[in-house]
């Protein structure tokens, strides 16, 4: 039996894999920041991904991350979404409104919608093909391509 408990952890496995988590987590934020997708279409991109680091992703986080969204429209838009759960950020398991609360399988979806119908009414989806998902998501892969997607 080792003398200590991390006598056993391989600490340079758990550096990289810090690292790699990071590294995704920061990718989808600037491609945010660079305006290559909307916050929207991030929260699609880490549900459809599978990547564990992206639900760490605070929402607000992906909020602000955007052109032009500053940290008093984001606490709007969160606001909205714990108002339509009936939640507050103290309910969560972290104290944050994170990615993997809203896609939580539990929640059937509902965090989903109410994060929609925030978005939506604080302009951050304007347009009906901003939308775009497949029947099942996010808890259903996507269609393969050539497949309809509706």
């Amino acid at each position: 039996m080792p003398e200590h408990p991390t006598d056993e952890i391989d600490m340079t496995l758990l550096i990289s894999q810090r690292r790699v988590a990071n590294a995704a987590r920061g990718e989808l934020l600037q491609l945010i920041t660079d305006g290559t997708v909307t916050p929207w279409e991030a929260i699609i991109a880490a549900a459809a991904s599978g990547e564990k680091p992206l639900l760490r992703l605070r929402l607000e986080q992906i909020i602000t991350a955007g052109p032009g969204i500053g940290a008093a429209r984001a606490r709007a838009v969160i606001a909205q979404v714990l108002h339509i759960l009936e939640a507050t950020e103290s309910r969560t398991a972290n104290g944050h409104v994170t990615l993997a609360y809203i896609l939580d399988e539990q929640a059937r979806g509902r965090r989903l919608l109410a994060v929609l119908d925030a978005f939506i009414s604080h302009g951050l989806i304007q347009r009906a093909q901003d939308l775009t998902v497949w029947p099942g998501f996010p808890f259903a892969a996507a269609p393969l391509p050539g497949e309809d997607a509706r």
